[in-house]
């Protein structure tokens, strides 16, 4: 008798984490990878478009430009500070 209560307390128990905790947790889990898949999806599309616009407008891609003149080891740049003057 206290075998057969004892069982049932814990299949409650683990029915109650099941549905409480764990197949909500995989619904939002699933959720979130659908929604950040579909961004990104939406980016890659933007910046095809976007490059796309670029090359019949005969504007260089700045992404494509990887030779850029490197500053010299040594060689430094002023700057000038910005700010509120008191």
């Amino acid at each position: 008798m206290l075998k057969t209560v004892l069982l049932l307390l814990l299949a409650y128990i683990a029915y109650r984490f099941i549905f409480g905790f764990v197949v909500p947790v995989t619904r939002a889990t699933r959720t979130v990878r659908r929604q950040f898949k579909a961004a990104q999806e939406e980016m890659e599309a933007r910046m095809q478009q976007q490059g796309a616009y670029r090359e019949n407008a005969g504007q260089p891609d700045p992404l494509r430009n990887t030779q850029q003149a490197a500053p010299a080891k040594g060689d430094y740049i002023e700057f000038e500070e910005v700010g509120s003057e008191k």
